[in-house]
């Protein structure tokens, strides 16, 4: 009798080490909670960065049709857009709001995101010495596309999935860490992935603010991915407009298929007991 008392004190000690272990962690930022989803985040970015290495390091630019495919419908849309909002609403059957897109605090992401792409403006593009003209057009589309798929992909999707799993503090800089090594896709050395981890930890750390991913596109990141590509001399054939729109396109269609969704999916999972009670509710009100 006596040890088996013995034995449940001293698993209420371990068990109040534990929450106060929990505890702690907590309050620094911290956690331990990886599960299905942290290993579906990190196979999904595995895929991007493949998809990306196969456009630009295997096909190379100059196999265009095979490069823009592997590059925009392939990776930015599928892989980067399709892939974790199918997955939010059909496996995990969460609203959309847990990869960034949600109507909650659009407003003052909007607003945010629009001072922040002017001062942006400000500090770049407006400090080029070149002409608005058709040539560009190309270029800010491009832009506009890529833009949405990073602020979706590592924002919404992957530092999302490492809050959930490792804490704020953990998910915020392993979110920035991928955003930065996935440019070795692109072909881009190491000095340039360091700047774009720290780009990145701020990219966080704003979309962190309201995690809308509103804050950060379609003003924000955009001036900054357009104006590296005009410093870097990055030129496309008009016709490229046509690929990067059909891009969005798909991206749209994808989110818009995730809400359509998500909605059907909330309708048919009512309870059966509010089913019959509704005629019965019905019946009262006409009554009364």
């Amino acid at each position: 009798m006596d040890s088996s008392r013995q034995l449940d004190i001293a698993n209420a000690r371990h068990t109040s080490k534990l929450f106060s272990l929990h505890r702690i962690l907590r309050e620094q930022g911290l956690a331990w909670r990886p599960n299905r989803d942290t290993l579906v985040a990190f196979a999904s970015y595995g895929l991007v960065v493949a998809g990306l290495y196969t456009a630009f390091q295997v096909f190379t630019t100059e196999r265009v049709a095979a490069n823009f495919v592997t590059f925009g419908p392939v990776t930015l849309a599928g892989l980067g857009i399709a892939l974790p909002v199918l997955y939010t609403v059909l496996v995990r059957r969460r609203p959309l709001a847990d990869v960034g897109l949600t109507a909650r605090h659009l407003l003052p992401s909007l607003i945010l995101g629009l001072l922040l792409g002017w001062d942006t403006y400000r500090n770049t593009l407006a400090t080029l010495d070149f002409v608005w003209s058709k040539e560009v057009l190309p270029l800010i589309v491009m832009a506009l596309a890529v833009g949405l798929f990073e602020a979706i992909f590592f924002r919404g999707w992957l530092q999302l999935r490492f809050e959930e799993a490792f804490g704020v503090v953990p998910g915020v800089v392993l979110g920035a860490l991928c955003y930065s090594l996935y440019h070795v896709g692109y072909g881009m050395d190491w000095n340039e992935m360091l700047f774009l981890f720290g780009l990145g930890l701020v990219f966080a750390a704003v979309f962190r603010l309201t995690r809308n991913v509103a804050v950060l596109w379609p003003f924000y990141t955009p001036i900054g991915g357009l104006y590296t590509n005009l410093t870097e001399g990055l030129t496309m054939p008009f016709e490229a407009t046509y690929g990067f729109l059909l891009t969005l396109g798909l991206m749209v269609a994808a989110i818009v298929t995730g809400i359509l969704v998500r909605r059907k999916r909330m309708r048919t999972e009512q309870s059966p007991a509010e089913v019959r009670t509704r005629p019965r509710r019905v019946m009262q009100a006409s009554s009364d």
